[in-house]
Parts: C-alpha cells; structure tokens; sequence
C-alpha cells in the first residue's frame, strides 16, 4: 500500500478521485491501493524561545533570553494562541502516524503544493511520524489539479531526495523568519511597552505605505509654465510642448522664449513610420494578478488569493502561489492539447 499526504483536505480529494472510486474513512480516503490523507496546512511550528533557554524568571516575556539563536531548530505541533496544543491537528497528524507506519504500507507520498513550503510541511509530518526510515518515500509534483494531471504525475514520481534542495531552501527561510521575526519581535515590544510586531515581510512593506502616505500628504502642488503650440495643418490639430519648465516667477522668461519660437521657422524634414508586432502577455503571477485585480475591481488581496486558490483546487488554474510567469516545460504537449481543443470547440483554425 501507498500513503499519499496531501497539503490540504481539497487536494487530497482530488488525488483520490483522479485514481479511482474513493472510499473516505476517518482522517483520509482509501482508494484502490492507496490511503490519501492530508494534513491542514501547517501541522508543525518552530518552538518558542522558552523550549530552547527555559521559562523566565517572571514566566512573561523578558530581554535575559535575547538575542535566541539555537543551535538546532526545534518542531512541535501547532499550538492555540493561548497556549494550548491544537487538539484536530494532533488528532490528525496521529492518524497519519499510524497510517505511515502500517505494516502493508511501503511508500510514503509528500503530495504538498509544488513550492518550498508545501515540500517542508509534508516532510515535517513524515520526519515526526515515520519510525522505519527504511520506507520508500516519493514526491508528487502537481503543477495543478485536473485528473489527467495527478494520473502523470503518478506514473512520474521521483525520490524525496530529488528534492533535498528546495526543502533547504524552505527551512532556511522559516529560519530566518523565526530569527528575525522573534527575536525583534519580542525586544521591540519589551522596549516600547506596546505589542509591536516585527517581520521580515511586514516591516518593509509597513515603511513602503508609509513613505507613500507621507509623501501624499505633503505634496503641495506648484504651479509652473511651459511653452506650448498648437498648428493645424490639412485639417489636423498638431499640438507641440517644450520640454522647457520656468516656476510661477520666471512667467515672463517663459513668455519670452514662445516669442522667440513664434518668430523662427519650423519645418518638418523627415518622418519615420514603425510596425509594432505585439506579442501576447506572459501569463501571471500571483502578485501582478492580484495587481490587475486591485487595480481594475479595487479588490482587496486577500479575496483574490481565495478566490485564485479555488479555481487552482477545482483544477481550472495551475499553481497560483508562484512568482514565476512561465510554463514548465514538461507542460508544453499539455498546453498544446488545451489549445487545440480550444480550437476545435470553437471552429477556429491557424
């Protein structure tokens, strides 16, 4: 048997039906010779300062145990704002434990999203809860979520290994998110006497709105000239602007330099005609596509996140959490099989 650890209940749903008739039971689907289960993002979290150094003196928040750089980096399962162990995640992540280490089951699947994170959650899992390291553990890659791709893709799976790279990659920056955030966190609010939350994502874009609210309000608008003609010819209006710019004193001089145009002589010597052949767009990004969003609808962010990241689960998008604006490769015959399906529907030819 198979047990294949998807990022997220939806996911997992696809995997299983793209297989087969699923079969759903407690915490995962069992579907022809494969048990589908998922975790709910995140089911481990970096320990807090106090796992590594102890509690503080006052048991609250104190600068003795800052700076904090462990050694080793420690995980637990994902706890309440309160404190408190989440009780579904550690319900969840134990059906998963007994599942992995099931005597008929010989592989492990880490079916997380196709990007750093999604590769660390599952390994995570895997890491905590497999006690025979012996099994064979695989990674499915799902650029999206349509049948035919899940199918593929599990004919083409390849070694965990493969994949030691990006999940490098993923818990060096959740290392240095903790280091930063935490540790700045934690001496900034000591410091000010106020929660003040620092970040390696939300202090540079909290300084970029600032700087633009600042500079909105104190723009002061100035007045200035230009010289500025307009001469029709053939019945078309030409209209010609300096590039030359003279403040609200300078009136005069600006005055001045139309006269001295006004007197000369202006003839047209030669003229350039270009074609433009304008390629197609490149396909979005996450982030330009919720610019357009916000721009065109003044929709907020996170609604078109949820809404992106719900078409991708219905399989009508492919990945959306990527800055990149390109296909894979191995895409290439699929994309040609969309379009020419396209095509075909709609009677187009070329």
């Amino acid at each position: 048997m198979v047990v294949i650890i998807a990022e997220k209940p939806s996911l997992a749903r696809n995997i299983a039906a793209s297989i087969g008739t699923p079969k759903k039971q407690n915490g995962y689907i069992e579907v022809k010779d494969y048990f589908v289960t998922w975790g709910f993002g995140h089911l481990f979290s970096l320990c807090d300062i106090e796992d590594y150094t102890g509690p503080t003196t006052s048991g609250r928040w104190s600068l003795e145990n800052l700076p904090c750089f462990p050694e080793n980096f420690k995980f637990k399962l994902r706890h309440n704002p309160d404190g408190t162990l989440d009780e579904g995640v550690k319900r969840q992540f134990d059906i998963i434990s007994s599942l992995i280490n099931r005597d008929d089951v010989d592989t492990i699947v880490n079916a997380g999203d196709a990007d750093r994170e999604g590769e660390i959650i599952i390994r995570l899992i895997i890491e905590n809860g497999l006690r025979d390291k012996h099994k064979a553990q695989k990674r499915l890659w799902l650029p999206d979520q349509t049948p035919e791709t899940v199918r593929k893709a599990l004919e083409e799976m390849k070694d965990e290994e493969s994949y030691n790279s990006l999940a490098n990659e993923g818990y060096a920056r959740t290392y240095v998110d903790w280091l930063y955030g935490v540790n700045l966190t934690r001496y900034a609010t000591l410091k000010t006497g106020m929660l003040l939350r620092v970040g390696r994502v939300i202090v540079p874009i909290v300084k970029a709105i600032y700087d633009r609210d600042m500079a909105i309000r104190n723009f002061k608008p100035e007045v200035y000239y230009t010289p500025l003609s307009v001469a029709e010819q053939n019945g078309e209006k030409i209209e010609l602007q300096s590039r030359k710019k003279y403040d609200k004193n300078r009136k005069k001089d600006c005055e001045s330099l139309c006269e001295k145009y006004n007197l000369a002589t202006a003839v047209v010597t030669d003229k350039k005609t270009k074609k433009d052949v304008l390629k197609p767009s490149k396909l979005f990004s996450l982030s330009k596509l919720q610019n357009v969003l916000g721009k065109k609808y003044k929709m907020p962010m996170d609604k078109s996140l949820a809404i992106v990241q719900k078409l991708y689960e219905e399989g009508y998008v492919t990945y959306p959490r990527t800055n990149s604006e390109y296909l894979a490769t191995a895409e290439k015959d699929k994309i040609k099989k969309i379009i020419s399906g396209i095509s075909f529907s709609s009677g187009l030819k070329g």
